[in-house]
């Protein structure tokens, strides 16, 4: 892997800037509906896809702390958007599960975000669009050092 120059970091700062100001707006749009903030949002899908989960299993995933993830369940229960239930084989544990209007707020989220997707996608030709994925799931693939 070659080492980029500090213009190339730049330009790549500056336009990653833009593009996460414009990937942003889509996803307020699609969350306005639920006020959700982006970790609530990424709870709530992860709820979502994950039926049954706890706290810690979310936590882990979004690596956050488990009182910042105590707070986002107890705003999603407090919207009606999780529910929460003790599971008969574990009555010490927690499952977490979406509620019908959580699943549909998942819906609205995943919605903007495929929105604002194929609005990037269209500003480039179909040779770009191939690149800008490959390129896009490679460094989504590369572990941070």
């Amino acid at each position: 892997m070659a080492k980029p120059t500090q213009e190339q970091i730049d330009q790549l700062s500056l336009a990653f800037e833009r593009f996460t100001r414009r990937f942003k707006v889509a996803e307020a749009a699609a969350a306005a509906e639920n006020a959700l903030n982006a970790l609530d949002a990424q709870t709530l899908v992860f709820i979502s896809e994950n039926a049954g989960c706890n706290a810690g299993e979310i936590a882990s995933y979004l690596d956050v702390a488990p009182t910042t993830m105590s707070s986002a369940i107890e705003r999603l229960v407090r919207k009606g958007l999780i529910e929460r239930r003790r599971p008969e084989e574990n009555r010490r544990s927690v499952a977490l599960t979406a509620t019908l209007k959580g699943l549909q707020a998942v819906d609205d989220h995943k919605a903007g975000y495929r929105n604002a997707c194929e609005a990037m996608l269209r500003a480039l030709n179909s040779r770009e669009q191939t690149q800008l994925i490959r390129l896009t799931e490679k460094i989504a693939d590369t572990k941070v050092e």
